[in-house]
């Protein structure tokens, strides 16, 4: 079969539905601790194959950030948000209104990312903190983490939504074409061989600060081809993301 390119591989991603049974593989990395990604959730929705499912971050008591693909704005199907999945299974589930879904780019083609606005606040939760509206796009060589559920050792693996969170990281490194406002990554250099698959769309790339919030600096929209090495984010930091950004959370 023919290699296809990034924008190639997000269409077929986006065009399919993943069955109640999906694939989650962040490959390399190991359950989160107990005092990380509190602000980790899981969003769903109710389509003809099944559920739909995608991780995504609490950037406030009432906001999440995740992939603008994680929705399928053709179908009638609820949407959901779980809060409190990592590390106790505290559940806080919020059904959202469609007009509560923003979608950043529907083509994915200059990010693919999403806010979505909870009818509620989570409570007891921290939020992730988003970067100053001047930070800049990681550059090479810097590390981030990001996080997902599914299979640890098989690229072709099934996810199980009971399995611990799964934590990884990665240096920011160039993508195999550019894309605008995207940024890639890969595994720690002598480290065993790291891989994330489209399944763990939505996830926050974050920078850890000890004793302080997290910062978010992407969102993950996939890897460049199926279960890669090279792993793709959404940049929170490009100019026109921040500002939409910014703009959708000051909606009352």
């Amino acid at each position: 079969m023919a290699k296809l390119n990034f924008l190639q591989v997000l269409i077929l991603i986006h065009s399919g539905v993943e069955s109640a049974v999906v694939k989650h593989e962040l490959i390399g990395g190991k359950p989160c601790g107990n005092n990380e990604r509190h602000h980790h959730v899981w969003v769903f929705q109710d389509t003809p194959l099944g559920k739909s499912f995608c991780g995504g971050t609490l950037i406030d008591k009432k906001w999440v950030l995740t992939a603008g693909h994680c929705y399928n704005g053709s179908v009638t199907g609820s949407v959901e948000v779980w809060a409190g999945v990592h590390p106790n299974r505290a559940f806080q589930k919020f059904a959202i209104n469609s007009g509560d879904i923003h979608v950043y780019d529907v083509t994915k083609n200059t990010g693919d990312i999403m806010l979505i606005k909870l009818p509620g606040s989570v409570n007891v939760i921290t939020p992730a903190k988003l970067p100053g509206s001047s930070c800049q796009t990681p550059s090479n060589g810097e590390k981030l983490q990001v996080a997902g559920h599914g299979s640890t050792v098989n690229p072709n693996g099934t996810s199980d939504l009971n399995q611990p969170l799964q934590c990884l990281d990665l240096n920011v490194t160039n993508c195999p074409r550019l894309y605008n406002n995207y940024f890639c990554g890969e595994g720690l250099p002598n480290n065993p061989p790291a891989y994330s698959c489209p399944g763990d769309s939505g996830g926050g790339w974050l920078k850890k600060r000890t004793g302080l919030r997290a910062v978010i600096y992407g969102v993950h929209a996939g890897a460049s081809t199926r279960c890669d090495k090279i792993s793709l984010s959404t940049s929170v930091c490009a100019p026109h993301i921040r500002k939409w950004i910014d703009d959708k959370m000051s909606i009352p």
